[in-house]
């Protein structure tokens, strides 16, 4: 206790001193909780919604996060997804690869026609999930497995794009790998 709840408790009878120390602790109480309630993990973006250089999402049950990253010594930025809770960065998936933001500027979102971009500071885009159907409500959603899965926002919730259907040089726990024979297209299936 400190001095001055100290001497506040001098001035008041030990019965009112205890029922304020009481409300105060619930109060204390009532406040973490909803404080912690807030940092809750969020899992997807949504068509109206983007994370910058900064920000990320969390996979629901925190194994995953999705976010922006650059190598040490390095300018370059990426859009990637790696293990959230191990202490050594581990990437598992990286989108714009081929063509790195110069800069933190960049940011992830869905475009107007329903796909994932990554766009810089001018709006260029650095990479896009490329869907070819247009939809105008859509979201994208980080897994427990890695998997980041673009879908439909209906009742049909048709999956429009993932990373499964796009492998990187990870391969996961719980993951098959298969292979189109007439297209020779690589999936990843959990």
């Amino acid at each position: 206790m400190n001095m001055a709840t100290c001497s506040a408790f001098s001035h008041t009878s030990n019965s009112e001193q205890v029922m304020g120390l009481l409300k105060k602790t619930n109060l204390l109480s009532v406040l973490c909780c909803f404080c912690l309630n807030l940092t809750v993990a969020i899992d997807t973006i949504r068509s109206s919604q983007s994370i910058n250089d900064t920000e990320y999402i969390i996979s629901n049950g925190s194994a995953f996060r999705l976010g922006f990253f650059g190598p040490e010594n390095s300018t370059n930025r990426y859009l990637g997804i790696w293990y959230n809770n191990i202490s050594v960065f581990t990437v598992i998936w990286v989108a714009n690869r081929q063509k790195p933001l110069k800069d933190s500027s960049g940011i992830l979102t869905i475009s107007k026609e329903g796909n994932l971009v990554v766009l810089n500071g001018q709006e260029e885009i650095f990479w896009s999930s490329n869907v070819s159907n247009s939809v105008t409500n859509s979201s994208a959603t980080l897994g427990d497995f890695g998997n980041l899965v673009l879908q439909q926002v209906d009742t049909t919730a048709l999956v429009l794009w993932e990373i499964e259907n796009h492998p990187s040089d990870s391969f996961l726990p719980k993951m098959k790998l298969s292979t189109n024979l007439r297209t020779d297209q690589r999936a990843l299936m959990h």
